[in-house]
Order: structure tokens, then C-alpha cells, then sequence
């Protein structure tokens, strides 16, 4: 019968995955809502547009960079998933060191690009905005007259100043933060795994010298 004692820190690597698999999934529905609510704007702003008006909003900034995000945080999910299954189901068959290893690896690979992508969203959030464009059988909008359409539809091209931009600005540090944890309990679960596995063999030689000399010390 399986005993998480014999996984090692079967407890933190549940606890620490289990988190990092909840903020992924936050941060994925945060990027998704993200990318609804910012075509919902869009479509409001083009509709509200006299006919014959070509309206561009430029948004590729924050736009690749919370691709990536939510991007990045299925794939976590994706493994941390997988790495829970193994854990409830097949706990015994994945307590080698090497393997143990290569889950925190990957863990921590994702890790460092969600860290590097959100670093460039933060920057994006807090000092860009969209860049819109308007113009009536190609003559430009003056700009007055747009930030005026702006105002009148409740809407506004400063990121920082958007909901819905500052959730994904926020959340996915969280399932940043849990990711590492978890990759670090595995790096050390991995350590341990190897001292006790480095410690059998000792064992077993011994034990079989012991059980000799206790042999032979009965046929004397």
C-alpha cells in the first residue's frame, strides 16, 4: 500500500503543484477575458464610426505578450496537471532523481518565460497606450476628435487605466510565484531521492556480509 513517506516530499510537491495548477488556470481565464472584453471595445468604438470611416486600434504590444502569458500558463497546466496524476496514481514509479529532476526542469524553463514576458507586459501596462487612427476617405482624424469619441463611449487607450489589462498585469505573478515553489520542491525532492538511492547499494552488500559471517559463525 502506497505511503506518501515513500515518495519524497510527496506533501510539498502536492501542496506547491496544486497552487501552481489553480494560478494557471486563473491566469489563462484572465488572458482570454483579456482578448474578449479588448475586441468588445474595439467593435464598439468601429461601430460607433460614421460609415466610410477606416478605424485602426494598435494594440500589438500588449496583445503578443498576453498571447504568450496565456500561452505559457496552459502549458503549466498542462504539466502540473500531468504531474498530479503521477503523484495520486503512479507515486512509486517516478522517485527517481533523474526524472524528478526533468519535471522541475521543464517547470522552471516555463518559469523563466513567463518571468521574461511578464517583465515586458508590466512595462507595456504601466507606460504604453493603444495607438488609434481614424480617417475618413483617407484624410486623417484629427486626434482631438477621436479622444473625444473616446471620452463620450467610455473608453480609454491608457493601458494602466483598463480592468481588464490590469488583471493580467497582476494575476499571473501568482502563477509565477507557485511555479517556482513547485520547481524548487522538485529540485529538492530530486536531491533526496538521489542520497536515498545512493544509500541502497551500501546497504545491500552489507547486509549480505552480515548475513555470511552469521552463517558461517553457525555451522562453527
Amino acid at each position: 500500500m502506497f505511503r506518501s513517506n515513500d515518495v519524497p516530499l510527496w506533501t510539498a510537491r502536492v501542496a506547491t503543484l496544486a497552487m501552481a495548477w489553480a494560478w494557471s488556470i486563473i491566469s489563462f481565464a484572465a488572458g482570454i477575458n483579456a482578448v474578449v472584453k479588448s475586441n468588445q471595445d474595439k467593435a464598439k468604438i468601429k461601430d460607433f464610426a460614421p460609415r466610410g470611416t477606416q478605424v485602426d486600434i494598435n494594440v500589438n504590444d500588449v496583445f503578443r505578450t498576453g498571447a504568450i502569458i496565456s500561452a505559457v500558463s496552459i502549458v503549466i497546466f498542462v504539466l502540473t496537471s500531468l504531474y498530479l496524476i503521477l503523484l495520486f496514481f503512479r507515486p512509486t514509479s517516478f522517485t527517481r532523481s533523474r526524472i524528478v529532476t526533468a519535471q522541475g526542469s521543464l517547470l522552471a524553463f516555463f518559469a523563466v518565460w513567463l518571468f521574461a514576458t511578464l517583465v515586458a507586459y508590466t512595462h507595456f501596462f504601466r507606460t504604453h497606450s493603444a495607438i488609434v487612427n481614424a480617417s475618413i476617405n483617407g484624410l486623417p482624424l484629427p486626434d482631438t476628435l477621436i479622444r473625444g469619441v473616446e471620452k463620450e463611449l467610455g473608453v480609454t487607450p491608457v493601458y494602466k487605466n483598463i480592468a481588464y489589462l490590469r488583471l493580467v498585469a497582476i494575476l499571473p505573478w501568482f502563477n509565477l510565484l507557485f511555479t517556482i515553489s513547485a520547481a524548487v520542491v522538485l529540485f529538492m525532492a530530486a536531491s533526496r531521492a538521489e542520497r536515498v538511492q545512493a544509500a541502497r547499494p551500501t546497504e545491500g552488500p552489507a547486509n549480505d556480509i552480515d548475513r555470511t559471517s552469521e552463517t558461517m559463525d553457525e555451522k562453527i
